[in-house]
């Protein structure tokens, strides 16, 4: 059984998607500020490797619906919330997300015209600026 069958579907399914040149020359441009005009949240859990899109803030899929009402709360006057996994593909993990986010920003009277996936999630963003330090770090491995 699926992670995401203990949570009901979203009802916002039509997202919108920024493309990671659109992302990269939003967060490139000296006027926009991070956490307030965007940020991006990182879904992945155990595959939460490799790069990152800096200023990223990482909450797994998983738990995320249990928390969703926190996020609001801490994220709503954000102008601009970019939810991305692994490869964002339709009803994965950062659309279930960006969509129970969508659905608990409209429970609240809030607009969900903010609210997007990464197209391509972070395969599409690694191979375009996963070398460019300005918009990635690399995440650092830990053994065990």
């Amino acid at each position: 059984m699926p992670w995401y069958s203990a949570f009901p579907d979203p009802k916002h399914t039509e997202l919108q998607g920024i493309s990671p040149d659109d992302l990269a020359a939003v967060l490139r441009d000296p006027a926009t500020q991070v956490a307030k005009d965007v940020l991006v949240v990182d879904v992945r859990r155990t595959d939460f490797e490799g790069v990152a899109i800096k200023g990223a803030i990482n909450l797994p899929a998983h738990s995320f619906y249990e928390t969703v009402d926190t996020a609001v709360e801490l994220l709503k006057t954000v102008k601009k919330v970019v939810f991305h996994c692994q490869a964002c593909l339709p009803g994965g993990r950062a659309y279930r997300a960006a969509g129970w986010y969508a659905d608990a920003l409209e429970k609240r009277g809030l607009s969900t015209d903010g609210v997007y996936y990464l197209e391509g999630g972070i395969k599409a963003w690694k191979e375009k600026y996963g070398e460019d330090e300005e918009l990635s770090v690399k995440l650092k491995v830990l053994e065990e």
